[in-house]
């Protein structure tokens, strides 16, 4: 399926640039796409494309039904390269590979375009390989960086490029975004989508396998914040123990944390988990607004260290003191 530009959420300003360029027949050789995980860096790259490789474009981008749109929608368009990690990171070799099929002749009369997703996983090596191919690229050539943390870049690699910034969603359109999504509409209840929606930062690929976690979770953290159970503590502490922690593993016992907060101080509205008001209504009276606020605070800096050892012991060093009278 192509996408067109209007398919893509809450990027107004990235879409606009891209606009401008395609509009202006002045494509950058290199293109920067950074910001959030899961918030449509990589879709935009894909329309982004179909419509620099369509021959009848408008002006939502490609047409959709020339046989180059035809070709990128199946995934067989020769000019159209992609460069991902095989393992966690890009590899040297993969670029090396990259710039080997740049130098022979292009398939066809359209441009070629490389999509690097996500670029910020690069060895510093592949990122000093692919720096020739920036400042020198083949003739009509286009290299799109997707990238998730701009900061991971050599600034050598994003001096080269044009900058395209995106920007996280509001809830209610991530929640809409999910709620358009029918395998997730049927297995899950609009107030499951909610709150997914609110503890994902503004990205709905954040959100989705938030969804698929947060049931276990939210019973879980519940049960901590109520009372004081040694071995669940030290499960809790475990689960931080290693590094990779999985995305969203944070967003709901912060989410439950701020609506115990808010719930003590005698809030009606804004709470996140909704769906179980009765059951924090129940652990919120057990400590005042400022005990829970504190609580917010505690774990949020459990969360900022490193995901080590000392994680685990800070998280349960955490659960403890939440219990400690006095």
């Amino acid at each position: 399926m192509v996408e067109a530009f209007s398919s893509i959420r809450c990027q107004n300003r990235a879409i606009s640039l891209l606009r401008r360029y395609l509009e202006a027949n002045g494509v950058p050789p290199g293109l920067l796409f950074f910001g959030e995980e899961g918030i449509g860096k990589e879709k935009t790259a894909l329309a982004f494309i179909t419509a620099l490789f369509c021959r009848k474009r408008g002006g939502e981008g490609a047409c959709g039904s020339c046989a180059d749109c035809r070709l990128l929608s199946s995934g067989a368009h020769p000019n159209l390269l992609r460069v991902s990690p095989e393992n966690q990171f890009i590899q040297i070799a993969e670029i090396r590979g990259l710039k080997e099929e740049l130098s022979l002749k292009a398939f066809s009369d359209r441009p070629r375009a490389v999509i690097i997703c996500p670029a910020d996983r690069m060895t510093p090596q592949a990122a000093n390989a692919l720096l020739k191919t920036l400042e020198e690229p083949p003739p009509d050539t286009h290299l799109v960086l997707v990238a998730h943390r701009l900061s991971r870049l050599p600034p050598t690699i994003v001096s080269r490029c044009q900058k395209i910034p995106f920007t996280t969603l509001p809830a209610e359109d991530v929640e809409e975004i999910l709620g358009g999504i029918p395998s997730i509409r049927k297995r899950h209840s609009p107030a499951e989508i909610r709150v997914a929606s609110a503890c994902a930062g503004g990205s709905p690929g954040r959100a989705i396998p938030l969804l698929a976690e947060m049931e276990g979770d939210r019973k879980t953290w519940t049960a901590l914040f109520s009372g004081l159970d040694p071995a669940a503590a030290v499960a809790a502490g475990e689960g931080w123990k290693k590094a990779g922690e999985r995305k969203g593993q944070i967003a709901v016992p912060l989410s439950l944390a701020r609506d115990l907060a808010l719930l003590s101080s005698g809030a009606e509205t804004g709470i996140i988990n909704e769906d179980i008001r009765e059951s924090l209504d129940a652990v919120a009276g057990r400590k005042n607004r400022g005990r829970w606020t504190r609580a917010f605070h505690g774990l949020l800096s459990v969360v900022r260290l490193p995901p080590q050892a000392q994680k685990r012991l800070a998280m349960e060093a955490f659960l403890f003191d939440l219990h400690r009278k006095g």
